[in-house]
């Protein structure tokens, strides 16, 4: 006669390499996942860190009551100088903003990047040029209108500090493949 006290209650290989597997597939959905959010919020946090920069060199040639120049230096870095951005030597250097790898700012190799203001003109990307900030009684300092734009890892992936004429500030936006939206 078999004793039933002597059975033994576990898992049998079969089983617990069937748990592994499921364990493997939701690992993999949910790193796709995260990188792609880690992605989404590193552009973000760069489009806005260029439109604060921005908005503080606005401020500063205000307060300074003199010309400023915001001009990229590198892929990764905006320099702020004390004169005119078509200065030759730029003046000194007054601020800079670096941003975190593998953010870059890009030129116009932003697919339908095309910004344009409210008349339907394109605007500058000032990734050649600089942007000049002067300073204007009861204004803003910044430029008209133009922007800087930024790329994630040479993903589809964009963010952009974007001026129009018709707003006093920047607007910090966000970009893909698909299309451009405010943050």
């Amino acid at each position: 006669m078999l004793n039933s006290s002597k059975h033994k209650a576990g898992v049998t290989l079969m089983e617990l390499m069937a748990v592994i597997a499921i364990m493997g597939i939701l690992s993999g959905m949910g790193i796709a996942g995260l990188r792609s959010a880690v992605a989404n919020a590193r552009t973000k946090d760069a489009a806005f860190n260029v439109t604060a920069y921005l908005e503080r060199a606005a401020n500063e040639a205000r307060r300074l009551n003199a010309t400023l120049c915001v001009k990229r230096d590198g892929d990764q870095k905006l320099v702020t100088y004390k004169s005119e951005c078509s200065a030759n030597p730029l003046g000194a250097k007054v601020d800079e903003l670096e941003l975190e790898s593998p953010v870059k700012i890009i030129d116009s190799q932003v697919k339908d990047g095309s910004f344009k203001d409210a008349e339907g003109k394109f605007l500058t990307n000032w990734y050649s040029g600089g942007a000049t900030f002067t300073p204007r009684p009861g204004l803003s300092a910044a430029p008209y209108s133009g922007y800087y734009a930024v790329q994630y890892a040479g993903r589809a992936l964009y963010g952009a500090a974007l001026k129009t004429k018709s707003k006093n500030s920047f607007t910090p936006m966000m970009g893909s493949d698909a299309g451009w939206s405010g943050i």
